[in-house]
């Protein structure tokens, strides 16, 4: 190779590298550090219910964290199935997120015969933000202060003693369900689409029981109109010393955590779901946001995507045996 060739290949290389110099800010002003735009939250429940303060309790801090606006928006119906549909079918770009929970990814499913999407397939777990407690609530036509004294009345009863849900399959509904087996009393569901229409149900006698939150009925609870029977969790709530769980008044089986959680749709970038997953815990481990949580009733969790996506796992396989156990049906 001559001189000339030798020097004419070496300003061919120097012009090629000062070309990708050149284009690399280009480049990189193309593609801006996640997020750069608002983060829709899609909630497959209603307003004002528990997971809908959740949610805004969490995504507020979260906005502040990453310096944009994230937007709750309220898909209810179907048990969670609407919302969580909205959930898996958008781009997955990290830009559109979701609640999901022990329902809508494990009892729901466990319950139908042909369901939209696939549990383990179609979510990108980020956290397990929560728990929460559930209270069997009783209504003023339901009569007995204690559990024992509600159950010796429903079994004498002629007439339906009706279970008011939020959707078939829901937590709820299910939990009523396990208990009206273990209590030997059969429950006729009613399902409401959103929690106002439950509670002016339950208020004025058109149901007997429902379980929810308890949070979500303190008010009610307070002034005498509904009354707490017991509640699943480990230990009684702080907020309700004088509600009984059902283990301690000789239901041990009904005891089960009902976690919620937030998800994207599969396939989103991994290093987007890293930088949800990490700002969603550090959101709820922030101490005045565990305080709000904790009053509204939840216990934090707050675990890595890799931990919530093993626990969603094994609580397909988990329901989808107790459905098949207990001939549960919607």
């Amino acid at each position: 190779m001559s001189n000339n060739q030798q020097t004419s290949m070496n300003r061919r290389r120097a012009l090629e590298v000062l070309g990708v110099m050149s284009l690399s800010p280009a480049v990189m002003a193309a593609e801006p550090a996640f997020p750069s735009k608002t983060i829709r939250y899609i909630l497959p429940f209603s307003a004002g219910s528990s997971t809908d303060i959740l949610s805004r309790v969490v995504t507020q801090q979260l906005s502040t964290q990453l310096n944009q606006a994230v937007i709750v928006e309220n898909k209810p119906g179907a048990g969670g199935i609407i919302g969580s549909q909205q959930i898996i079918h958008a781009n997955p770009d990290g830009y559109t997120i979701g609640l999901v929970s022990l329902a809508t990814v494990a009892m729901v499913p466990a319950t139908l015969k042909e369901l939209p999407y696939d549990s383990v397939r179609d979510f990108a777990p980020l956290s397990a933000l929560v728990s929460v407690d559930m209270a069997l609530i009783a209504g003023p036509r339901a009569q007995g202060k204690t559990l024992p004294e509600f159950v010796e009345w429903a079994k004498k009863r002629t007439e339906p003693v009706f279970l008011g849900t939020l959707g078939a399959g829901t937590s709820g509904h299910f939990a009523g369900f396990l208990f009206g087996q273990a209590a030997k009393i059969k429950f006729e569901p009613v399902h409401f689409k959103t929690l106002s229409d439950l509670l002016q149900a339950m208020v004025t006698g058109q149901i007997d029981v429902m379980t929810v939150v308890p949070s979500q009925v303190a008010s009610f609870m307070k002034d005498g109109k509904l009354r707490g029977l017991a509640t699943n969790g480990p230990t009684r709530l702080a907020a309700f010393p004088e509600v009984p769980t059902f283990k301690e008044v000789g239901y041990p089986d009904m005891q089960f955590m009902n976690w919620i959680g937030v998800a994207a749709p599969a396939k989103t970038p991994p290093e987007v779901l890293d930088k949800l997953s990490a700002e969603f815990i550090k959101a709820a481990k922030v101490p005045a946001v565990r305080a709000k949580l904790e009053e509204a009733g939840f216990r934090v969790i707050a675990n890595t995507r890799e931990e919530f996506a093993a626990s969603i796992r094994k609580d397909v396989v988990v329901w989808r045996d107790m459905v098949k156990a207990t001939g549960f049906t919607v």
